[in-house]
């Protein structure tokens, strides 16, 4: 039965996910999308995964999967947010 449950709910975020691409809401469309995206990641996690069940070491185990996850972030976002944008070297009009 939990199972089923799981998979509603899944469902559920699914049909979220498609119904807010449908409705325009301009730069909040993307805050709901990764909160929907977050949601199903948790209930995968905890229910699929059986986090809740698990040992301490296979906890911290997933702890330290999502800390390299957000450093790896971190970095991108930091390179991609100090670089300049210059334009190609054949695009330039002498």
């Amino acid at each position: 039965m939990s199972r089923f449950l799981t998979w509603l709910a899944l469902m559920g975020f699914l049909a979220a996910t498609c119904a807010s691409a449908y409705i325009p809401l301009g730069p909040w469309n993307t805050v709901i999308n990764t909160a929907i995206s977050c949601a199903k990641a948790l209930v995968i996690a905890l229910f699929f995964m059986e986090l809740r069940q698990a040992g301490t070491l296979l906890r911290i185990a997933a702890v330290a999967g999502l800390l390299w996850l957000a450093l790896l972030f971190g970095i991108s976002w930091s390179d991609f947010a100090t670089r300049t944008i210059s334009p190609a070297p054949w695009s330039v009009a002498r």
